[in-house]
């Protein structure tokens, strides 16, 4: 494991929150595999301060398995940790440093093992795909699926290596987010007559938001992968007002849905749409000048769904001797992969209750049963 070790500490000492830079990281991983005569391809943002990357290892035919995770990861911003957040530290059998589970363990195990890939006689390739903003947008790793789709050879599956204690997961939530604004008109607080107020609006709507949230979760179809076992909504911020004596002009809330697979979110969106379209209205037989309008936030990514007869899972079935299917409750690039006609699972080493947390940590154990993982991957690529 000192090789895994060893790379893992370098990417880890790499500060990849998602609002900064991966190109050093994506730099070193790029020189890396060029070291073993891998040309890998790094496709930069539009702004050039971030790229994705993407090498193939064996030959370029169809049946390729893809391994992506994402380079980026959560800020360290107000939490308190016991050493160094980006220093890897070693003790008990647990390798400490921000990114080590989520999702800098796998990453580094996949390096780790190029040069055992290169060694074995693949009669189909081994692709790795690390994208960017997946902590924030989620949305980094279009580009890079872009390209996969218009550059590879036919793939036969997509394996996600988010931290999963090595289960197969052939389900998650779809998670989707909004910003809705209102804006009302000031008056007086002495004369609120004269004005429109937009806080009023705001809390109507989320009053109708609560409403949603309560008949998801006591109506809608059960999803039993899940935890909890149903789609959830909930408003997570409201600003409103400027001052205790003036009606409020302005407002807005900000919600999010997670939805099983089973439900689509557009159903969730078209009745918040009836029934704001019907409180403008409303404010506006007093101004013109109101409005309410819903605008998307921060993430809006598909949720993954059991894949019948799905090749992802079948393989990955298989690697591990699993044969239940798993579910969780937060999303992935997944969904997008899926989405866009990748057969995916997600599976990958330690545990998601680490991850984001003060002194995040992977266990060595883990790291040591996914290395034998991806042996067994190589072995059935190796098979004729």
């Amino acid at each position: 494991m000192q090789r895994t070790l060893d790379i893992l500490t370098r990417l880890i000492a790499f500060d990849t929150t998602s609002d900064r830079s991966n190109l050093a990281l994506i730099h070193f991983v790029r020189d890396l595999l060029a070291e073993h005569g891998i040309q890998a391809t790094v496709l930069p943002n539009a702004e050039g301060d971030k790229a994705s990357l993407l090498a193939t290892i064996g030959p370029p035919v169809a049946g390729g398995v893809v391994l992506s995770g994402h380079t980026d990861t959560v800020p360290v911003t107000g939490q308190t940790w016991s050493q160094d957040p980006y220093q890897a530290t070693l003790k008990e059998g647990r390798l400490y440093g921000r990114g080590s589970v989520d999702m800098k363990g796998f990453i580094g195990l996949c390096l780790a093992m190029v040069p055992q890939f290169l060694a074995s006689p693949l009669k189909r390739p081994i692709h790795l795909a690390f994208s960017y903003d997946e902590e924030s947008t989620c949305m980094g790793c279009l580009p890079l699926i872009d390209h996969m789709r218009e550059t590879l050879p036919e793939v036969a599956a997509v394996i996600i290596g988010e931290p999963t204690q090595g289960r197969v997961v052939s389900a998650h939530k779809g998670v989707h987010s909004w910003r809705t604004e209102v804006t009302g008109v000031p008056a007086h607080s002495s004369r609120p007559d004269l004005g429109v107020s937009a806080t009023f609006y705001a809390a109507r709507i989320i009053s109708e938001l609560e409403r949603t949230a309560n008949e998801l979760r006591t109506n809608a179809t059960r999803g039993e992968l899940f935890e909890p076992p149903y789609s959830t909504l909930h408003v997570s911020a409201m600003q409103g007002g400027n001052a205790p004596n003036i009606i409020a002009k302005d407002a807005r809330l900000h919600w999010e849905l997670r939805n099983l697979p089973s439900d689509p979110p557009d159903a969730v969106r078209a009745r918040f749409d009836d029934f704001t379209a019907q409180l403008a209205r409303e404010m506006q037989q007093h101004s013109a000048d109101c409005r309410i309008q819903t605008l998307e936030d921060y993430a809006s990514v598909p949720a993954l769904t059991p894949e019948p007869d799905g090749k992802a899972e079948a393989l990955a079935f298989a690697l591990t001797g699993q044969s239940e299917r798993c579910g969780v409750g937060f999303c992935s690039e997944a969904g997008w992969f899926q989405d866009r006609g990748f057969s995916t699972v997600v599976c990958g080493p330690g545990s998601i209750a680490q991850a984001h947390k003060a002194d995040e940590y992977i266990e060595m154990a883990e790291l040591e049963r996914y290395r034998d993982f991806l042996a067994r991957l190589m072995q059935h690529q190796c098979a004729e």
